[in-house]
Formats: structure tokens, C-alpha cells, sequence
């Protein structure tokens, strides 16, 4: 769906307040800032990009940061199976923008602004089904036109609907684990391979060791 054409829609929609014409509502703002976030990625627009998320997101980003620089092993290790993988990510990847310092806004932007997203991954991902629970919503995310199995959270503050990085990480964290108990492996060793398929590299055991310590070069300034 454009996001002329879904703004379009949740305006119409608001001037007629059925709860099933409210819920189209809510699905169609969901999807227009899910398509606001994507485009900021893409485009490196910090400022957009801070704005289509919500409060809580920017104090989860903060939170996963501080844990993939200076976490020790056992903090990370007591971390739910979502934010592990988070932490794992950036630790394998050891990004340069790390490095900087800043509030919580200016952290997220200093990764909208590197270039976190690759721009051909972000053209191949779409939202799919959205189901709308209150001031919550989740969205399928389709990859190439087939369905991921992760699910985006969505959380509505002061009336806007915002993408939401906790319950997307919570989201992603239950598919670590379904995964596990379905190949009776670990979470650690699922998430490794998660982050195998994404890199094309097998993470090392430096995953577990903060990236303050560890002396890379990538997230060092």
C-alpha cells in the first residue's frame, strides 16, 4: 500500500468512528509509518527516522549499545533470546557508529545516518498481515515476497502510531526460541546461525566479549 493512499485512508477513515472502521484506521497509520521508517533507513534521514519510533525504542537502542560495548558475559547471557541477538549482531558487526556518544536520539541517529539498513535488503521488505490489539499492533514481515516469520510491534503514543523496537525484539526473540526447541539446540547456536546467513561469516567466540575490550578496530573511533 502507497503511503499517500494509506494516509489518504486513515484520514477518511477517522471521520466515522465504528470500532471496525477505527481498526482499518489504526491498520492503515500502522502500515504508513512502517513505510516512514523504512524510507529514513534507506535515505540515512535521522530526523524521520527518530520520529516514526517510539519512546521506548530509543531507550532500548540506548540499552542494547552500552550492553554490546561494555556488557560482560553474563549480564549478556541473562538477557531474554531477542536482545541477545541484537547485542550478538552488533558485536559481530562491530559498526564504527558505535563509538559515538550522545542522548538517546542522537544514538539512533548516528546509526540512521551510517547506514545500518542496507538499501537493496529494505526494498525487498514489505509488511504484511497487521493485527491491531489497543495502544499495540504487529505486523508479518514479508522478505522478497515470502513471509520471514519475524513480526514488526507497533505502539500507539499520544494518539500516533509508532514502530516499536522492544516488542519487534521481544517478537524475534520468540522465534529464537521456537527455533531451538524445534531443533533441540540452543538459543545462542540459533542465533549464531541467524547471524551466519545474514554476514556470510561464522561468529567467532569474540561475540561474547564486550566490543570495548576486545580492541576492534570497526567500533573503535
Amino acid at each position: 500500500m502507497r503511503i499517500g493512499f494509506a494516509i489518504a485512508l486513515s484520514l477518511s477513515l477517522a471521520l466515522f468512528e465504528t470500532p471496525a472502521r477505527a481498526a482499518s484506521s489504526d491498520t492503515a497509520q500502522v502500515r504508513a509509518v512502517f513505510v516512514e521508517f523504512a524510507g529514513a533507513l534507506a535515505s540515512r534521514d535521522a530526523g524521520a527516522g527518530t520520529r516514526a519510533l517510539s519512546s521506548s525504542s530509543l531507550a532500548e537502542w540506548q540499552r542494547d549499545r552500552e550492553l554490546a560495548l561494555h556488557g560482560k558475559r553474563d549480564e549478556v547471557a541473562a538477557q531474554p533470546p531477542g536482545r541477545r541477538l541484537v547485542i550478538f549482531a552488533l558485536r559481530h558487526h562491530a559498526p564504527k557508529f558505535l563509538a559515538r556518544d550522545g542522548s538517546p536520539v542522537e544514538l539512533v541517529g548516528h546509526a540512521i545516518e551510517a547506514g545500518m539498513a542496507d538499501r537493496k535488503s529494505l526494498a525487498m521488505i514489505e509488511l504484511g498481515d497487521v493485527v491491531v490489539k489497543g495502544d499495540r499492533a504487529s505486523g508479518q514481515l514479508f522478505a522478497s515476497g515470502l513471509p520471514s516469520g519475524f513480526r514488526a510491534g507497533f505502539a500507539r503514543e499520544d494518539g500516533v502510531w509508532k514502530l516499536d523496537l522492544p516488542a519487534t525484539i521481544d517478537a524475534a526473540g520468540r522465534v529464537v526460541t521456537k527455533a531451538a526447541k524445534a531443533g533441540d539446540a540452543s538459543e545462542d547456536s540459533v542465533i549464531a546461525g541467524l547471524l551466519m546467513v545474514s554476514s556470510g561469516q561464522r561468529p567467532t567466540a569474540q561475540i561474547w566479549q564486550p566490543l570495548a575490550e576486545t580492541g576492534n578496530s570497526r567500533a573503535t573511533p
